[in-house]
């Protein structure tokens, strides 16, 4: 995967039909390349101490992470550790309606990411300045720009760090990001 710049057309970024396209073919790429990426145990396990590391760091009282697609960075190892250190873990189960509803492991109750100190979110890629690349369903984004959250950190695959990807006005930053190789902060 190379770098990906902005749309440009004359010198001037383009509409946003043409960000929109330039992103829906990364994501293609990405997903494509993803297919062939086989995360080692040793992998998994790096990835799962880097998330577990920054928790200590920051010490949060309540995590959010996500659950896994198969072909996505998997944290579930770092979900057991956390549970282990009584660090209260939030998921997400997306709603009919382009939102997340959130609930606590081990729990019945449903609960709100607001009190939450720590979000761990899923994605495509990421770069320096912290604009992430997801799966272009929004609910990352809507719940990034509804969120008092201020810690948020994404987590992808080393090779999915990249130097820029497009951006729309509704895309949200992160603060940083978390690979099986390092921990970023980056805003």
């Amino acid at each position: 995967m190379g770098q990906c710049k902005r749309v440009a057309h004359g010198g001037k970024i383009s509409g946003m039909n043409d960000i929109r396209l330039a992103k829906a073919q990364l994501r293609a790429e990405i997903l494509l390349a993803r297919k062939t990426i086989l995360a080692s145990d040793n992998e998994k396990q790096q990835l799962a101490q880097n998330i577990v590391a920054l928790v200590n760091r920051l010490s949060p009282t309540r995590v959010a992470i996500y659950i896994p697609y198969p072909t996505e960075p998997d944290p579930q190892s770092a979900i057991t550790q956390l549970l282990a250190n009584d660090v209260v873990v939030l998921v997400p189960e997306t709603l009919p309606e382009g939102l997340l509803s959130w609930h606590e492991i081990g729990s019945e109750k449903q609960t709100v990411l607001e009190q939450t100190d720590l979000l761990f979110v899923p994605a495509l890629a990421i770069d320096m300045q912290g604009n992430r690349l997801g799966r272009g369903k929004g609910y990352f984004d809507r719940e990034l720009a509804n969120s008092a959250v201020i810690q948020v950190y994404a987590v992808v695959f080393e090779s999915e760090l990249l130097s820029s990807i497009p951006v729309e006005t509704h895309d949200q930053k992160v603060t940083g990001v978390v690979t099986q190789e390092a921990i970023r902060d980056l805003n």
